[in-house]
């Protein structure tokens, strides 16, 4: 199907036809031109942005200008470290009037994709670049370089109302196919059908609609004929829609607390938000506890308070769905080693985001390290909060005023080119009232990996030596240990209970194995991980004899894991 339509797959973008959807820059009443100075740049800079300028010119895609509107450049650095040119428009967006057009609704774009088996997902080269501007508002998208002054023919990223612009295209030119086996979420075109030979009109159809009007999407970005894929934050499949387990993994994952500097940070997170939570002080009372005592141990309560408590945190009613018809509020914070965001609606989560700081992040200033967390939790949650007016909350106060600040260093000219095109504001709020993300920001504090090492609870002790008692590998480690404490490096005995390198050593016989395979593979803490992340996950705290066979036949077998590999073309 694809090798019949490779005019939607070439490698370059020309000026594309006018079209009846163009876009528009409407300012407020008696504004004037916008005229911003242009930042200096070091002179192997300039040779870039003159090379960048011409590519532009030669594409059709902006012609020189006399416009008495004028925005500065920046250039940011790539991850392969080559270069993009983008324009600073923070102040021509202050000026213009914000775009009414209906945003859809994630869940109601979901809601269409009963009984589908089969997923396209087609991404768009340089979308907004394919869409034309309108005649009498070229002028303001204006640019000044060094030497030279240009204005974009066609929608320049960056713009505050071009993910309005660029949804009400896609619903334009798809419209006798949506909700039918297309959805349009800006630049996420998704086909859905419930057979592969369906499927393949449908992306006929598709690509169709794309030569006649003129779009060209990027391959290398595009998914086609699979069983399940990943679209909007949910995991879509044959068997339904699935939340992302990313919007709760961070609090799934947190490592269990090994000292009382660790329960204090996750209590810091719950509690937060205890007024959702019944018999909060009842649940968390061994949690508690635990701060309170000199000799820290981690019992068997400790461990069921700390279980039941993460899977309240991350279920209704502490966790609530999004409602599109009222404002998004993002908290963020940078704190020791990692970074933490909670996106909410009156004071609930909706869902939460923590990352670890790599080594050479680690060396950051405390401004960029806030900086980094607003930007990567509003890039997260793009897809509830592109089109939409939210807040963002940080307990930093100059960070307040970053989207006024003229850009000074490399790193902040990369950050302010992921934001361009979202409306927010950014508010001060102080650390004592910010907990939630300055606690999910902490949770590598302790210098682990954020995953799962909680071992299983039994429901007794007693059941646990039971099991063990019936093998008589393990009862003859336990008998020499017993009589010579060095006698079997590594192993150890804690009341009763054999450990191996401090990690639970168990019979491969146990019947609680099948269960911590589906519980460390399937379940949404889970994944369906690969073999290696599914091992290390349960070797960070438990050991059985054959334990690397059991998982990798696990994985092998799964049937979810098998299906995902089916592509068709």
């Amino acid at each position: 199907v694809l090798d019949q339509f490779p005019e939607v797959f070439k490698d370059h973008i020309q000026l594309p036809p006018m079209r009846s959807q163009v876009h528009h820059i409407n300012l407020y009443a008696d504004h004037g031109a916008i005229n911003v100075r242009p930042y200096r740049y070091p002179h192997h800079q300039k040779a870039e942005i003159e090379k960048q300028v011409e590519e532009l010119l030669a594409a059709g895609v902006i012609r020189p200008s006399m416009s008495s509107f004028s925005s500065p450049v920046i250039l940011v650095k790539k991850k392969d470290k080559s270069w993009r040119m983008c324009i600073d428009y923070r102040a021509l967006n202050k000026a213009t009037i914000p775009d009414k057009y209906p945003i859809p609704i994630v869940d109601e774009l979901l809601d269409e994709l009963y009984g589908a088996t089969v997923f396209s997902k087609i991404d768009l080269k340089s979308g907004y670049h394919q869409i034309r501007m309108h005649e009498a508002d070229i002028e303001k998208t204006a640019f000044r370089t060094h030497n030279g002054h240009y204005e974009y023919l066609v929608m320049p990223f960056g713009l505050m109302n071009a993910p309005a612009t660029f949804q009400a295209t896609m619903n334009d030119i798809f419209r006798p196919y949506l909700r039918k086996f297309v959805l349009v979420f800006f630049d996420d075109i998704l086909i859905y059908s419930r057979d592969v030979k369906e499927h393949k009109i449908h992306l006929k159809m598709v690509l169709s609609v794309l030569i006649e009007n003129c779009f060209v999407a990027n391959k290398a970005k595009c998914k086609f004929g699979s069983s399940q894929i990943e679209y909007l934050g949910h995991i879509i499949s044959g068997e339904g829609v699935a939340v992302d387990p990313n919007k709760v993994q961070c609090v799934l994952d947190w490592p269990k607390p090994k000292n009382v500097k660790g329960v204090r940070g996750f209590l810091g997170l719950t509690g937060y938000y205890r007024k959702f939570i019944k018999n909060y002080g009842k649940i968390a009372k061994p949690l508690t506890e635990l701060t309170k005592k000199d000799n820290f141990h981690w019992g068997v309560e400790a461990e069921k308070a700390f279980i039941e408590m993460k899977q309240i945190m991350t279920s209704s009613p502490v966790l609530i769905l999004p409602n599109f018809d009222i404002p998004f509020e993002v908290e963020c914070d940078a704190a020791g080693r990692g970074l933490g965001a909670v996106l909410m609606q009156q004071k609930q989560p909706i869902a939460y985001f923590s990352k670890a700081l790599s080594e050479g992040n680690l060396a950051k200033s405390v401004y960029e390290k806030e900086l980094m967390a607003l930007v990567l939790s509003v890039q997260h949650w793009r897809h509830y909060l592109l089109g939409r007016e939210f807040i963002v909350y940080t307990d930093h106060k100059s960070l307040k005023h970053f989207l006024q600040q003229k850009v000074s260093s490399p790193d902040q000219q990369c950050w302010l080119a992921k934001l361009l095109g979202y409306q927010f504001e950014v508010r001060y709020k102080p650390g004592t009232e910010n907990r939630a993300a300055d606690a999910l920001s902490r949770c590598f504090d302790e210098g682990e990996m954020n995953t799962i090492i909680s071992f299983p609870i039994w429901s007794d002790r007693q059941q646990l030596l039971d099991e063990l008692a019936q093998d008589s590998y393990i009862q003859h480690i336990i008998k020499e240990v017993q009589n010579s404490p060095t006698s079997k490096p590594g192993f150890h005995i804690k009341q009763g209970v054999l450990f191996y390198h401090d990690r639970l050593v168990i019979s491969p016989h146990s019947p609680s194995i099948p269960w911590l395979l589906e519980e460390f593979h399937n379940t949404p803490s889970g994944g369906h991980s690969g073999f290696l992340r599914t091992y290390r996950r349960l070797a960070d705290s438990l050991y059985w004899v054959g334990m690397q066979k059991s998982v990798r036949n696990y994985v092998r077998s799964c049937d979810v894991c098998q299906r995902q590999k089916y592509s068709a073309t």
